[in-house]
């Protein structure tokens, strides 16, 4: 028996013996058994408001989309054979075997179960799969351990997951679920250079004890990797933080991550990182009645909320890359530009005026040899009034590209205070991936932490540790006479030797108090501010910064 266009509506009960061809197949609260050795051939949409028995196949084989709703009943065995692809509008679930012949099954926002007796045949590739182009998930319900791989992917790219189930775990009602995602990960660090431009959302459910571990299979080409391959890493997002996975196989473009039970987690690669958080004050800014720093440079009149001054004098690009400073940078080739896309512009009149940004600072990544040590990284970053040092996007801890977990020593640098360091000798930074890692607190660190002499190699005011103001020629020292004279290279290289010149409104190595103005004569002097505060009135004096090199 043979129909090619009439649709069949099942209102009482129907058992199929032989291969039966229909446009559409619609049943409303009948019973339908598809019996073993029979095929339901459908060229149109299904609808079904009842599970479908028996063990025989329906073939989803038209020529344009075909839909399928179950309404989140079961159908026993489903044979995808439709290069125009199946779409699921309603949730499905599977208690036979799914097999592709050609085409892909589109879940859009609907789940499609397979229970722990279903199987996959044929055999999955970039055109044949379960396309998981919206929000909804293939599950698996699993009652052993095992492995068990959920054919997924996005687009014309077949992107599997493996779960391996292992030790000796319960399992009450679980599944294990996932879905590939078509793009880059949102939480994506925006330095980060080499990288997936696809991922996988993980859930699971039931599962209790022994291990669970996740493996994704990428593909290499250009539609799925920006950048170095053997750069990535495998990392999975918890919805708060990154943490690490347990490996990336390049050669079987594979990456993998432990699964914690009853967790939402992103299996993703891209570079490993730290993160780092600290925090300095610099003298030159600090204002003793507030306890903060002025922010003067960013701002000279009155405050808004989520206003970018007019009067910011600041750089949204790194300025030590560049004259008069020309910092020496390392490992570090893309040069910081502030954040203002996925963030408001760090410059702008922020709601906590704690956080409002100071200045740019230079950060060293060193190992931990001593007393001399290796820089590996450098970072130029934004400093708020409250001593916070943040990312370019005026937020976010310090990333260090490429950097794996460990201790290190961290020295911070100021265009025109001495720089100040820990002692890799006392004590190093533990760094990890965690934002809300161990802050390190320069201005609290006890002097035993920290390289030099208080009151030589930085300023230390009651139980407040600063770093030293003047360095006006951002060497290493701070001095009043010849030579490396500070108050000369003010004269000479930011003044161009006329002691009548004011600057206002500048961003200079010359601007002592971060004031934005310079001056030679007072009021306000900025060579007389060298001599009596860093110096206090000694003009003999000599501040010296210690680092360990």
């Amino acid at each position: 028996m043979k129909r090619s266009s009439l649709p069949i509506m099942l209102l009482a009960s129907t058992t199929i013996f032989c291969n039966l061809a229909s446009a559409q197949l619609n049943i409303d609260n009948g019973q339908m058994t598809i019996q073993p050795g029979a095929t339901v051939i459908v060229l149109g949409d299904v609808n079904s408001n009842v599970n479908i028995s028996g063990t025989g196949l329906l073939k989803a084989n038209g020529t344009v989309l075909q839909n399928i709703n179950m309404n989140g009943f079961v159908i026993p065995n489903l044979e995808i054979a439709n290069s125009s692809n199946v779409a699921l509008a309603g949730d499905m679930k599977l208690s036979g075997t799914l097999t592709f012949t050609n085409g892909k099954l589109q879940l859009g926002t609907n789940n499609f179960t397979l229970t722990s007796a279903a199987l996959i045949a044929g055999v999955p590739d970039n055109s044949k799969f379960v396309e998981t182009n919206d929000s909804g998930q293939l599950r698996k319900e699993i009652n052993a351990i095992g492995n068990y791989t959920l054919p997924v992917g996005i687009g014309n790219l077949y992107e599997p997951i493996q779960y391996q189930v292992s030790g000796s775990p319960s399992f009450t009602n679980a599944y294990l679920a996932a879905r590939s995602v078509n793009g880059i990960h949102p939480k994506k660090h925006p330095r980060s250079t080499d990288y997936l431009k696809r991922y996988w959302k993980l859930t699971n459910f039931g599962v209790a004890g022994g291990a669970i571990n996740a493996t994704g299979t990428y593909n290499l080409d250009a539609t799925d990797i920006t950048g170095v391959e053997t750069a990535l890493k495998a990392l999975s997002w918890n919805d708060t933080a990154w943490v690490a996975g347990t490996a990336i196989n390049s050669a079987s473009n594979a990456v993998s991550i432990p699964v914690i039970a009853g967790a939402k987690q992103d299996l993703y690669a891209m570079n490993q990182f730290v993160l780092l958080n600290t925090k300095i004050f610099l003298q030159g800014a600090y204002n003793a009645s507030t306890l903060l720093m002025n922010d003067k440079l960013r701002n000279s009149g009155s405050y808004v909320t989520g206003v970018l001054p007019a009067s910011n004098l600041l750089p949204v690009t790194d300025p030590y890359r560049s004259a008069p400073y020309n910092f020496i940078h390392t490992n570090n080739t893309v040069p910081e530009t502030v954040v203002s896309a996925s963030f408001p512009n760090p410059f702008i009149d922020q709601a906590n005026p704690n956080n409002n940004i100071v200045d740019w600072v230079f950060i060293e990544l060193r190992n931990t040899v001593t007393p001399g040590n290796t820089i590996l990284q450098t970072r130029s970053v934004l400093l708020q009034r409250d001593g916070d040092i943040v990312d370019i996007d005026g937020v976010s801890p310090v990333y260090f590209k490429d950097v794996a977990s460990g201790s290190y020593t961290i020295a911070i640098k100021h265009r025109n205070h001495l720089a100040m360091s820990i002692n890799p000798a006392v004590y190093l930074q533990p760094l990890k991936l965690a934002a809300n890692y161990t802050t390190l607190d320069f201005s609290s660190s006890p002097a035993a932490n920290l390289m030099g002499v208080a009151g030589t190699s930085y300023y230390k005011n009651g139980a407040v540790n600063f770093l030293y103001a003047g360095n006006a020629n951002f060497n290493s020292t701070l001095r009043w006479s010849a030579p490396s004279s500070d108050k000369d290279y003010i004269l000479s290289s930011v003044l161009s030797n006329n002691a009548a010149t004011v600057l206002s409104n500048v961003y200079s190595a010359g601007d002592m108090d971060l004031n934005r103005s310079v001056r030679w004569s007072a009021p306000n002097s900025d060579k007389d501010y060298i001599l009596s505060t860093p110096l206090a009135n000694n003009a003999a004096t000599v501040k010296t910064q210690a680092l360990p090199n």
